[in-house]
């Protein structure tokens, strides 16, 4: 076991969540930001290799989401100046980090990939009112939106039992979850039928709040009392539902085109069988080693999710689309990226300053 008050079961979700979502960006430029290449047209096992590929990279998000509300929703919130610590702590170097990359990118998109400034965006993506072009971007804003309740939330579930705070997870779930995938439906069948509600529900930070709720009670309260094969029945089952509806918007019966995405219920339910197994790993049983290797991933996990989108969209711009499988180019796509960016942040993390407010490494 290692030597430190490292959680080890949480840096191996957390390893496993920011590989998720390199495989899903290396997915997306090969696949579907590529011009040449008609989704429709390839064959099944393509398809399949494709969308499935695509939707383990849709599981990054919501175990990042769950490890968030299983740690910060433990805090000790008594006083105003806890809320105002925790503002400081965790929401200020957050804020600034995305600072830092809006800047970054912005250099990075005019004098590498040879795009026009606009001042207005750029001020507009510093002030949070416009994302960057950069496909990872859009969680920045989420997540910076969902910290702001964190304080408030994590006094709600300590002070009051699963049994109250359940009815209002369960109407997030049905707005937020079941009324999407009714009109995902719908679109696929072309039932010209839009289903909503004028109920509104975004607090406790709605679709993306409810993946950190079901984080904190699996991971604290251990309300998950399924066996360890149900639970990747479960979750197999929820995969296979996720890619089937895909597959089937795909085809020619179809109206739309459906690429998952957070507010789809299984997989919400897929990700929480996921993180439940990744929290009865034994810390004890895993290998000083091994345990090193997942802790400093899962330290330089942001900065891998700052850094690997730079790396794709060179190759996209400079190298173009590789002759061969597309299969194995994403892979080897993958995989490159991934090594390319420890090594990026290896180098310039031996800083602490650019450690700390470029890749938020504490």
């Amino acid at each position: 076991m290692a030597g430190s008050k490292r959680i080890i079961r949480l840096d191996i979700a957390r390893t496993f969540a920011i590989l998720c979502v390199v495989l899903c960006h290396c997915c997306d430029m090969t696949y579907y930001y590529n011009d040449t290449i008609k989704l429709s047209e390839l064959g099944m096992a393509s398809q399949i290799f494709m969308i499935g590929t695509q939707t383990i990279g849709r599981l990054g998000v919501p175990i990042f989401l769950m490890i968030s509300g299983a740690l910060l929703f433990k805090k000790i919130i008594n006083n105003e100046g806890d809320i105002l610590r925790f503002y400081k702590n965790n929401l200020l170097p957050l804020f600034i980090v995305n600072e830092v990359w809006v800047i970054l990118y912005e250099l990075f998109n005019v004098f590498v990939l040879k795009q026009t400034f606009v001042i207005d965006d750029f001020i507009k993506e510093l002030l949070l009112l416009k994302n960057s072009i950069m496909s990872n971007m859009w969680y920045m804003p989420m997540i910076l939106g969902v910290y702001i309740g964190v304080p408030f939330v994590a006094v709600i579930v300590k002070k009051f039992s699963f049994r109250a705070v359940a009815p209002v997870m369960g109407a997030i779930f049905i707005f937020s979850y079941i009324v999407p995938m009714l009109n995902v439906i719908s679109k696929i069948y072309n039932l010209n039928q839009t289903f909503g509600s004028d109920t509104y529900i975004p607090y406790m930070g709605a679709t993306y709040g409810l993946y950190m709720l079901i984080g904190y009670y699996i991971y604290n309260n251990r309300h998950v009392r399924l066996k360890n094969g149900v639970l990747v029945l479960i979750s197999l089952c929820s995969y296979a539902i996720t890619l089937y509806v895909q597959l089937y918007s795909l085809g020619s019966s179809s109206y739309y085109f459906y690429k998952v995405w957070y507010d789809f219920p299984f997989l919400l339910i897929c990700s929480s069988c996921i993180f439940a197994l990744f929290c009865r790993i034994d810390d004890n049983r895993i290998c000083v080693k091994l345990s090193n290797v997942f802790t400093y991933i899962s330290r330089i996990s942001m900065g891998i999710f700052f850094v690997h989108v730079l790396i794709i969209s060179i190759k996209v711009n400079y190298m173009g689309q590789f002759n061969g499988s597309l299969s194995l180019e994403t892979v080897i796509m993958t995989v490159v990226t991934t090594i390319l960016s420890i090594m990026i942040i290896w180098l310039f993390g031996r800083s602490r300053l650019l450690a700390r407010y470029m890749f938020l490494i504490k």
